[in-house]
C-alpha cells in the first residue's frame, strides 16, 4: 500500500506520529500558503524552463507540458501577425538562408520552410516584431547549418540591446532517424559548437530526420539512434528537449523511457506530421509513463482536444509500461521509495478487494503441473500454487495501481514466465510494473545450482525485455557481506542493459559490509537498489544496522522490500534520529503483519 501526502517531510512525520490535525494544519499553513504581498516577476533568462516561465505569466496553472500551446510556421509577415494575435504561448518559426542552394544565395537569415528559400520576413525583422509586441516563447527551427552563425550573431547583438526576457529554444534535426534513405541532418558538431560559442543561453531542441509511411507502420526509433543522441548531448550544460514524431513514439517508448532517465535536463516534444495517423491511446500511453513536465505535445486537433479530455480524466485506467520507473507509477509522498509497500500474495488478495490500496505484490515463482498436465509458472504462496496467469489477470482488472515482483526460484521457470508475460502484453492485459528477480551465478559469485547471469539477461532481452531487471547474489557468497569483487562483477554483468535495474540486497548481510554497494547507484541513473528483509531472517533488529546504513547514505533510489511493521519502524527511526534519538522504537522489535 502506498501512502501519499502533499506535506513536507516535517509535516509527514507529524502525521505519522498522530500529533493531531491541528499540528498538521499548522505545518500546512506554514509551508503551502503564499504571501499576500507578491514580489514583482523577475526578468526571465533565455535558457530558463519554459513551464516555469508560463507559470510566472499565469498562462498555465501547473507545470504540465500538455497545457502549452504552439503556433506552427510563423514565418511570413502575415503568418507571424496571425500568431501574435492568437492566444498560443509559443511561436515556432523556420530559419533558412536567403536563396539557399541557388546562385542568388546570401548570408542573410530569413523565415522560410523548405522548399521555400525566399521570404518577405528576415530573421532580424521577425525578432524585432516578436520582442516588441508579445511575451510569447520562441522556438527557432534551423533548416540549414548556413543559417545558424548569422542568426546567432543577430541574437547576440539583440540581447546586448534589450533583454529577450523569455525562453528561447534552438531546434535542428542533427541525426538520421527512421525510414530516412539519405542523410539530410544538420551537422551536429558544427551546430552545437556554434551555439556553445555564440549563444549558449538557450534550450536545445535536438531531433532526428524522419519519414513515416503506412507501408512500414512498425518502423520506429531504435535503441542505437537514441543512445547515439545521448552520447552527443549528455555532457552539454543546457536543457535539452528531443522532438519525437508522435506516430512512432509508443513503439520506441522503452528507449525513450531510458533516455528521460539519464538526466533531469531532458524532455520530449511529441510532434505530428499533418497526415500522421496518431491515436489518443498512443498519446495516453506516453502520458501515463512520464511526468507531466517531461513531455510537450505539438499535436493537431481534433486528436489534441480528444487527448486532453482523456488525459485529464482522473478516473480512467492507466496504460503503464511494465518496465517503467515505480516513482512515475505510484507517485509516493516526497518521491520517497520507502512509502511504497511490498506485500505477499495473501495480503495482496485481501487488499485487492479494498478501494484506494496499492503497492508491489511479491510472488515466488516455480513450475507446477496444471490441471491439463502441462508445466506452468505458479506463485508458491499459498503452498498449493496459484497459476501466475490468474494472478496477473486479476491485478489487471483493478483500477488501483499494483505492481508485480516476480522472484524466479528455479531456473526452469524463467522462460515460461517471460513467455506468459509476452503473451499477456500482446493481448493488452499487462499494464502494470513488472520486476523479474533471480539470484545469479557470475564471476566472483559463481555458485553451483544458480542460473548463469548471461543466460538470465539473454532470456529477458529475447523473450520479454519490457521489465525492470532485479538481479541478486547467491546467499552462499554473502558471508562477508557485499564486498568489492561482488559489486564490481555484478556491474560488469549488467553494464549493457538499457532497462531499469534494481540490485537486490539483503539487510542482514548489509550489516556485515555495505559501503561497496554505494557504487551501484553511481554508475547509471537507471540503477536502483532494493533492500530486503523478512521475518524468516529474524526480527527487525537483526536487519536494522543494514537498513539504517543504506537509509542514512541514500535517501533516493532505494526501495525497501520489507514487512509493514519493519517499514514503519524504519520511518520512526529516521524521525527519532532527526530528533536526536538512538535506534529503533521498541514498539516494533517483535511481530510481523501484512495488513
Amino acid at each position: 500500500m502506498l501512502h501519499t501526502s502533499p506535506l513536507s517531510d516535517f509535516g509527514r512525520h507529524f502525521r505519522f506520529l498522530n500529533l493531531g490535525s491541528s499540528a498538521v494544519a499548522i505545518v500546512r499553513n506554514l509551508t503551502l500558503v503564499p504571501s499576500l504581498h507578491s514580489a514583482p516577476k523577475p526578468a526571465f533568462d533565455t535558457d530558463g524552463d519554459l513551464l516555469e516561465y508560463l507559470l510566472n505569466l499565469g498562462s498555465i496553472d501547473r507545470k504540465d507540458g500538455l497545457l502549452v500551446t504552439w503556433y506552427h510556421s510563423a514565418n511570413k509577415k502575415s503568418e507571424l501577425a496571425a500568431g501574435l494575435k492568437s492566444d498560443v504561448m509559443v511561436l515556432e518559426a523556420d530559419v533558412n538562408i536567403e536563396g539557399h542552394n541557388t546562385p542568388n544565395e546570401t548570408d542573410k537569415p530569413i523565415m522560410a520552410h523548405p522548399p521555400a528559400v525566399y521570404s518577405d520576413n528576415s530573421f532580424q525583422e521577425w525578432l524585432d516584431v516578436v520582442l516588441n509586441s508579445s511575451s510569447k516563447g520562441i522556438k527557432l527551427d534551423f533548416k540549414s547549418i548556413k543559417a545558424v552563425d548569422p542568426s546567432l550573431a543577430i541574437l547576440l547583438k539583440k540581447s546586448s540591446e534589450v533583454k529577450l526576457n523569455r525562453p528561447l529554444w534552438l531546434n535542428a534535426d542533427i541525426l538520421m532517424g527512421p525510414n530516412v534513405p539519405i542523410n539530410t541532418a544538420v551537422n551536429a558538431s558544427l551546430f552545437l559548437s556554434l551555439i556553445q560559442e555564440k549563444y549558449p543561453n538557450c534550450t536545445l531542441s535536438l531531433g532526428w530526420t524522419t519519414l513515416y509511411s503506412f507501408l512500414f507502420p512498425n518502423k520506429t526509433y531504435t535503441q542505437k539512434m537514441i543512445q547515439e543522441m545521448h552520447s552527443i548531448v549528455g555532457t552539454l550544460p543546457q536543457r535539452v528537449t528531443f522532438p519525437v514524431r508522435a506516430v512512432m513514439g509508443r513503439l520506441a517508448w522503452p528507449h525513450f523511457s531510458w533516455l528521460l532517465a539519464q538526466s533531469d535536463r531532458y524532455s520530449l516534444t511529441l510532434w505530428q506530421g499533418k497526415t500522421d495517423p496518431i491515436t489518443v491511446e498512443d498519446l495516453l500511453f506516453i502520458r501515463d509513463n512520464s511526468r507531466a513536465e517531461q513531455i510537450y505535445y505539438d499535436i493537431y486537433d481534433p486528436v489534441l482536444s480528444q487527448f486532453k479530455e482523456a488525459a485529464l480524466n482522473s478516473t480512467r485506467k492507466r496504460f503503464y509500461y511494465p518496465g517503467g520507473n515505480l516513482l512515475d507509477y505510484f507517485h509516493p509522498a516526497d518521491s520517497d521509495e520507502l512509502w511504497i509497500e511490498w506485500l505477499r500474495l495473501l495480503c495482496a488478495i485481501s487488499l485487492l478487494c479494498s478501494p484506494d490500496k496499492r503497492g508491489m505484490i511479491a510472488l515466488d515463482i516455480a513450475l507446477r503441473n496444471s490441471t491439463g498436465g502441462n508445466l506452468i509458472p505458479v506463485a508458491l504462496y499459498p503452498a498449493a500454487g496459484l497459476p501466475l496467469e490468474q494472478c496477473l489477470v486479476t491485478v489487471h482488472r483493478h483500477l488501483d495501481p499494483w505492481g508485480i515482483y516476480l522472484n524466479i526460484t528455479e531456473p526452469g521457470a524463467l522462460r515460461p514466465t517471460l513467455e506468459l508475460l509476452s503473451k499477456l502484453y500482446a493481448q493488452n492485459l499487462l499494464w502494470n510494473p513488472i520486476w523479474i528477480s533471480m539470484a545469479l551465478s557470475f564471476g566472483s559469485f559463481e555458485t553451483p545450482g544458480y542460473m548463469q547471469g548471461e543466460e538470465f539477461l539473454t532470456a529477458i532481452n529475447i523473450i520479454f525485455p519490457y521489465v525492470t531487471v532485479a538481479p541478486g547474489w547467491p546467499r552462499e557468497v554473502l558471508t562477508a557481506g557485499y564486498t568489492d569483487p561482488l559489486i564490481e562483477d555484478m556491474l560488469t554483468l549488467c553494464k549493457d542493459l538499457w532497462q531499469q535495474v534494481s540490485f537486490q540486497l539483503e539487510a542482514v548481510q548489509l550489516s556485515r559490509s555495505w559501503l561497496a554497494t554505494t557504487k551501484l547507484l553511481e554508475i547509471s541513473p537507471s540503477y536502483t537498489i532494493t533492500v530486503q528483509h523478512s521475518s524468516a531472517e529474524g526480527s527487525y533488529c537483526g536487519g536494522f544496522p543494514g537498513l539504517r546504513s543504506i537509509r542514512t547514505h541514500a535517501q533516493k533510489r532505494v526501495y525497501y522490500k520489507i514487512p509493514r511493521q519493519c517499514r514503519n519502524a524504519l520511518m520512526v527511526d529516521s524521525l527519532t534520529r532527526w530528533w536526536g534519538g538512538k535506534g529503533p522504537s521498541s514498539l516494533f522489535k517483535e511481530g510481523w503483519s501484512c495488513g
